[in-house]
């Protein structure tokens, strides 16, 4: 009988697969490209052209702080449109009373994006496709990277699934409950770990 052992909830997720590395296609090749985070920064690396992008993970706010001429009133402006965001200066109106009048662009660090889901098996630092992704019934079959991807056909394979040492609480979600139901599923799992062995095999 096989055995194995669940990991623990967030051992595979999107934002601990940021320090390891996301497997994901390259826009410019469709080669095997990866994906690396920390707190400042994601960056982006094909390892077949060699292409590569860094983005700061620092979230700013942008507004334009002004005195109102015609009421005398001091307001603050948000700015949401990306295009104006670039500029200096631009014209807003004042919103107690209408003025329209030039004010300089503040922008100011409000905090720092650390990371989201895999949604529509793309990564969510910048969109990219994952390597490791196949369909089941039209219903998607992802991997963030090989370790993950070993740990799904290790755990749908077994015979018998055991919870982490130490949780004594049916309650203490584990790695598995990431898990859509379809492939948890007895009868489907044989398939799906087809699915996941035959993406092991592509790994280049």
């Amino acid at each position: 009988m096989k055995r194995v052992t669940d990991k623990q909830y967030f051992t595979y997720s999107a934002y601990t697969a940021g320090t390891s590395g996301i497997c994901v296609k390259c826009p410019n090749c469709r080669g095997l490209a990866v994906v690396t985070a920390d707190k400042d920064n994601a960056r982006f690396k094909c390892t077949n052209c060699g292409r590569s992008k860094e983005k700061s993970l620092t979230i700013f706010r942008y507004d334009v702080h002004n005195h109102c001429r015609a009421c005398g009133r001091y307001y603050r402006v948000d700015i949401t449109g990306e295009e104006k965001q670039h500029f200096h200066a631009i014209h807003t109106a004042c919103p107690y009373c209408g003025t329209v009048m030039s004010g300089n662009v503040q922008k100011t660090a409000k905090g720092v994006y650390a990371g989201g889901e895999i949604r529509n098996g793309c990564e969510p630092y910048f969109g990219l496709e994952l390597w490791f992704l196949d369909y089941f019934d039209n219903k998607p079959v992802w991997a963030v990277n090989r370790e993950h991807l070993a740990y799904l056909i290790e755990y749908l394979s077994a015979d018998l699934r055991e919870r982490p040492a130490g949780y004594k609480y049916t309650s203490t979600k584990t790695q598995a409950d990431h898990l859509p139901a379809f492939m948890k599923t007895a009868k489907n799992r044989e398939r799906i770990v087809k699915i996941l062995k035959d993406m092991q095999k592509n790994l280049t």
